[in-house]
């Protein structure tokens, strides 16, 4: 094989790379898991992505900084007394504080839609949950 046609191919596999790492958004990943698991009633599926400390609001009962296993309990709790029937983003954004957040609709077996903010804040190499709201 000659050195110009292995130049190509390592210029098109080096492109081909660089464009899928482009592709690439660690806040869409962890939008979506959050997505699915507040969709399917169950904060044990997205805890890797919580801080050590949650700011946490819930309608009428919850308002505080809790740890990341208070976190996961309180949520399911939550999520036992108003069982999901959809959850879907409806938007995500970024801040010039450099956090990102996502909207999105809850609405549970009983017709009750709630509004629900997560926010997420780059921590080291990685996005974690710094905030989750219903409201």
């Amino acid at each position: 094989m000659n050195v110009k046609k292995t130049s190509t191919y390592s210029l098109i596999a080096l492109i081909f790379s660089l464009l899928l790492m482009g592709f690439s958004n660690p806040t869409q990943d962890i939008f979506s898991d959050v997505e699915s698991a507040i969709g399917s009633g169950n904060a044990n599926q997205f805890s890797r992505y919580l801080s050590s400390s949650v700011e946490l609001e819930l309608p009428g009962e919850v308002e505080g900084i809790y740890s990341k296993q208070q976190t996961v309990v309180i949520l399911n709790r939550f999520f036992d007394k108003f069982p999901p029937s959809a959850f879907k983003i409806v938007h995500t954004g970024s801040s010039s504080a450099g956090s990102k957040f996502a909207v999105g609709d809850y609405t549970t077996g009983e017709e009750k839609t709630f509004r629900v903010t997560v926010f997420v804040k780059k921590q080291g190499s990685q996005y974690l949950i710094q905030e989750i709201e219903f409201e």
